[in-house]
């Protein structure tokens, strides 16, 4: 099967175990165990600029990072759409509002002379459909995070947050797609061993 077929497929797969997940009390302590794994293995830093994104259904949430990144002093910055495609990560303090981007995903608020950062991310944190061992990722097939993570000139670690049913045996990829460094779930910690710039085990 072609690679884009075997994609399609599986993030059919992915969306659709995505929307079956319940949103009871099982599904809230496994996310709050993937963020408290998260913040263990990445402990937020005063200064530290940080890419983060508000989670949907059936993602993991990020509330807890949040908080525990903004309470130590780090600058978080959240992607808006702003083209076909295209991504621009802004700032996000506490108390700033929220706006409702084309998908129906929540986006920061752009005012007047709010510039937008490209690039000098310490660390981001990506989300997906499937990912694999081996930091492969599957995303929604709209683009936006593969070309945003291809421009990032190396030095960002780049981790991926997803609940282990999202963890598949293999995901294809093109030659643009970008793996992520690391990948943490609520059974832990997934280092990706053939990830440029990859952490050592």
């Amino acid at each position: 099967m072609p690679v884009e077929e075997l994609k399609e497929l599986l993030r059919r797969q992915g969306r659709d175990r995505m929307r079956r997940r319940p949103a009871g009390p099982d599904t809230l302590r496994a996310g709050n165990l993937a963020q408290d794994r998260f913040l263990r293995a990445f402990p937020p830093r005063r200064g530290m600029a940080v890419a983060l994104y508000a989670a949907v259904r059936g993602e993991v949430p990020t509330g807890r990072i949040r908080s525990a990144y903004l309470a130590a002093g780090a600058k978080l910055y959240y992607p808006r759409v702003t083209g076909k495609g295209t991504l621009a990560f802004y700032p996000h303090r506490e108390g700033d509002g929220w706006e409702r981007g084309p998908y129906g995903i929540p986006e920061p608020p752009c005012p007047r002379g709010s510039r937008s950062r490209s690039t000098g991310f310490d660390l981001v944190v990506v989300p997906g459909v499937a990912f694999d061992r081996e930091g492969r990722r599957l995303g929604h097939g709209f683009g936006y995070y593969d070309r945003f993570l291809g421009a990032l000139p190396e030095g960002a670690t780049l981790v991926g947050l997803a609940f282990s049913s999202h963890v598949i045996p293999e995901v294809p990829v093109d030659a643009w797609d970008v793996p992520v460094h690391a990948l943490v779930t609520e059974e832990g910690v997934i280092r990706a061993a053939n990830a440029p710039g990859s952490p050592k085990k």
